[in-house]
Formats: C-alpha cells, sequence, structure tokens
C-alpha cells in the first residue's frame, strides 16, 4: 500500500459490488483489456454498489450488513446499450432495473460504515464500464460508436453481492459472497 496513489488508498478497505456472472465478465472483460488495460488489471468486470469502506469490519459489523442485504430478494439484472460521460473519458453498459441497485446502495450506506465523501457519491448512475481512459485508444464519440457495433445487451441473475478488497498490487479480488434474501 506504500506504493499506492492516493485515490487507491481510499479503496484500501474494499467495496461491495455486482459481479456478473462468469459468462457476462469473460465478454466484457475482453473489451476492458481491448480499450482499458489498466483498468482491467486493477479489477474484472462489475457493478459498483457502494462506496469504500471506511474500516475493516468486525463479524457483529458483517451480520449488520448482511442483515441489510438480505432485506433485497434476488433480481435480473439487464444491461446495455451503450452509455458514457463524455466528455468524461468513460464508455459504460446501462444497467436496468438502476433504481434496485440504488435502493440496495442506499440501505447500505445508511449504515455509516462507508465513505460517503468521496466524489460520485451524490447521482451515483449504476453502470457496468468498459473503459474510463486510464489507457488504450482516446476515448471519444468515434470511440463509443465503435463499441456500440461491437456490444450486446443481455441479462444475468444477481443473487448475491460481493465484497472486493485490492492485493498488494492493487489487484481486487472477491473476498466474501452476500446473498440477496
Amino acid at each position: 500500500m506504500e506504493h499506492w496513489e492516493e485515490w487507491q488508498k481510499e479503496y484500501q478497505f474494499g467495496t461491495i459490488v455486482i459481479w456478473p456472472t462468469d459468462e457476462v465478465r469473460k465478454f466484457v472483460n475482453k473489451q476492458r483489456e481491448t480499450y482499458d488495460p489498466i483498468s482491467q488489471s486493477f479489477c474484472e468486470t462489475h457493478i459498483t454498489v457502494t462506496q469504500p469502506l471506511i474500516k475493516t469490519l468486525f463479524n457483529d459489523e458483517w451480520d449488520h450488513v448482511q442483515r441489510v442485504i438480505k432485506e433485497f430478494n434476488a433480481f435480473e439484472i439487464n444491461y446495455g446499450p451503450l452509455s458514457s460521460f463524455l466528455p468524461y473519458p468513460c464508455i459504460w453498459y446501462e444497467i436496468d432495473p438502476a433504481e434496485k441497485v440504488l435502493d440496495i446502495r442506499q440501505a447500505l450506506h445508511k449504515t455509516g460504515f462507508f465513505n460517503l465523501t468521496l466524489k460520485h457519491t451524490e447521482g451515483f448512475i449504476p453502470h457496468m464500464t468498459i473503459t474510463e481512459g486510464q489507457s488504450g485508444p482516446p476515448v471519444d464519440e468515434s470511440l463509443l460508436e465503435q463499441l456500440q457495433d461491437e456490444s450486446v445487451s443481455g441479462s444475468f441473475q444477481c443473487q448475491e453481492l460481493a465484497l472486493i478488497n485490492p492485493d498488494e498490487g492493487f489487484r481486487f479480488r472477491v473476498i466474501r459472497t452476500l446473498p440477496l434474501g
């Protein structure tokens, strides 16, 4: 962690995400490897649910988090079409139902275990990123059009959330799965 950049240190305790099925991750990971290999080297395809944790949670705190998550039933996630935050260099798959992801996010954030002082806390849009512009070709309208031609829409069943934590090389791994109700 000594060699991490400041923004990376904010993620040292992990964050909670939706980890898509292997089939979806394989397809989108390939896009990420092509269009933003640096971002892909940090973390496979995911849908962010929460801001980063502010500390390592104790067992009773994890029990509290799990009780919150159990309030929500498994649901189908539809991904696609593509969208962007241009001119901010980010191209991503839309997620539906975004409201369901936002409801889970809001309930978890109310626990007090997450860093709500970071950028993009308010107005967060659930998404599955292809490129954040950290590497690869320039992220512009031309790339968005190219990716729209190469991309597909689909769906998968979301039955659990995942806690992901970075290792010393800032590569995120699933540490714990958190089943929905």
